[in-house]
């Protein structure tokens, strides 16, 4: 009766997980439609947005027809390891007394009444001759599974242009866990700071510690570039740069990596394996410097400076080359369209010479540079994309019911001094910081309705125009004239 109830018990809870499965299976999102997503939030890189959109729609066919391989093979090696089981019951009539020693008991008792540690015993001898047999099988049979290879991506290009927060963009609107890692911590095992297990460690605590999730996921290694080995150093280990390199290798080819269980520190708790071979990795780095590095092999002179032949190679190199421009020789938009125009061009060589190793750079197939953004781009920032800087400081002050106006000439303005400072997209926060620092101080508790900015406030001609109630103004006014 106890055996009835828990088949029928077992069979309903079968059920239930397969229509909750069904419920779940979504089809994969397509590249248009990941590519109006990010339209929505980035402005610019168009490039960008259609690899990345892509990459992410074979990952998710890549995933479904391994998987689907994978099953089939399981399911042919099962019913393998099922004749051969069904030989054994038939030979142990004969030798029933034999078998039984074999299985660990010397009576021939019957297999519930074993230990517990003989059946897990048994489970691994199984589990050790199943792949040995599906692995014999193949040589006879003429059928071939295809298993679809991964292609990583390297982002590269100038400071502020949208990596990172490409990124992040597209890691909300994903199914499987996506993890963003910064390379800048990581060094070589056995030294102070994180190991490179850590990245796979950020994935598995997205996926919910779900293994299989895990391995299905996508690593974001921002900072890449900061991991470029300095030449000139032999005599001592470059733990933080051609250590990390070399450590990140077999983890982006694939392999079976250790990472430290749910709440247990490092060298302490139990690890469980992960394998990242259908891991899709995507790196990024603004690579500072790399354009000179270009037009060297190249043998052109860069605009702003001309670079001799005999320059050493490296980071450092590359470094020091961008100090020493001139300034004022060029304007910093045709800089901008040269340094593109460069990185159009880069090849593996340059990221080579730049620091990075040969086989660091050949598991990175996919090169994606960024270009930089110019003065309408910037205009666009401010105002267009969702969570875009100006609604966000316009709902800031309408929580104490005051508006924000910004004039056509003031964000052109603005784009300009971001672009002076060469930071990108992220010169604009600071300067509107700067700007309505002094109005978000007076606001509060006040009869100011609306904070008015243009062109003569921007550059610092006049003050950030303030505009209060009549009728307070008023009052005040009557009371300062009676006094």
């Amino acid at each position: 009766m106890r055996r009835k109830c828990f088949r029928w018990l077992s069979t309903i809870t079968t059920s239930e997980s397969i229509t909750t499965c069904k419920k779940k299976k979504r089809p994969p999102p397509t590249p248009k439609k990941i590519y109006d997503y990010l339209n929505k939030f980035v402005i610019g890189q168009e490039h960008a947005k259609k690899v990345l959109s892509v990459a992410v729609y074979n990952h998710y066919k890549r995933i479904y027809n391994n998987v689907q391989d994978q099953k089939d093979a399981s399911e042919s090696a099962s019913e393998i390891t099922m004749s051969d089981n069904t030989m054994l019951l038939n030979t142990s009539s004969y030798y029933p007394r034999e078998i039984g020693m074999q299985q660990g008991n010397a009576l021939g008792a019957p297999p519930e009444r074993r230990s517990q540690r003989q059946q897990q015993q048994q489970q691994q001898q199984q589990q050790q001759q199943q792949p040995a047999i599906f692995r014999s099988e193949v040589l006879e049979s003429d059928h071939h599974s295809m298993t679809i290879d991964k292609s990583n991506i390297l982002l590269l290009g100038p400071t502020g242009s949208g990596k990172t927060h490409l990124a992040q963009t597209v890691a909300r609107c994903l199914d499987v866990p996506f993890a963003i890692c910064d390379c800048t911590t990581l060094t070589q095992a056995g030294y102070v700071g994180e190991d490179v297990e850590s990245v796979i460690a950020k994935l598995l605590q997205d996926a919910n510690f779900n293994i299989e999730k895990a391995q299905q996921g996508i690593v974001f290694l921002d900072e890449v570039d900061k991991i470029g080995s300095v030449p000139g150093i032999h005599q001592l280990r470059d733990v933080g740069g051609e250590g990390v390199q070399q450590a990140l290798l077999k983890m982006l080819e694939g392999t079976i990596v250790n990472v430290p269980e749910k709440s247990s520190r490092k060298m302490r708790g139990e690890t469980v394996q992960v394998d990242t071979a259908q891991i899709l990795f995507v790196a990024s780095g603004a690579f500072s410097g790399l354009d000179r590095i270009i037009s060297r092999r190249k043998r052109e002179k860069y605009i702003g400076f001309g670079a001799p032949s005999n320059e050493p190679a490296g980071r450092r190199a590359a470094a020091q080359l961008e100090k020493q421009q001139h300034e004022g020789e060029v304007s910093i938009a045709e800089e901008n369209a040269e340094r593109d125009r460069l990185l159009r061009e880069v090849e593996a060589h340059d990221l080579i010479e730049f620091g990075m190793i040969p086989e660091f750079v050949g598991r990175l197939p996919v090169i994606v540079p960024f270009h930089s953004l110019n003065e309408d781009s910037l205009v666009r920032i401010l105002t267009e994309p969702r969570n875009a800087l100006v609604p966000q400081y316009q709902s800031l002050l309408r929580m104490d019911q005051v508006e924000l106006e910004f004039t056509d000439g003031a964000l052109r303005t603005i784009a300009k001094a971001a672009m002076q400072r060469k930071t990108g997209a992220r010169g604009l926060r600071s300067i509107l910081e700067r700007l309505l620092l002094e109005s978000m101080f007076e606001v509060p508790e006040s009869d100011i309705i609306c904070v008015r900015v243009d062109e003569d406030a921007v550059l610092g001609k006049k003050s950030v125009e303030l505009i209060r109630s009549h009728h307070k103004q008023e009052m005040k006014n009557a009371s300062i004239g009676a006094v």
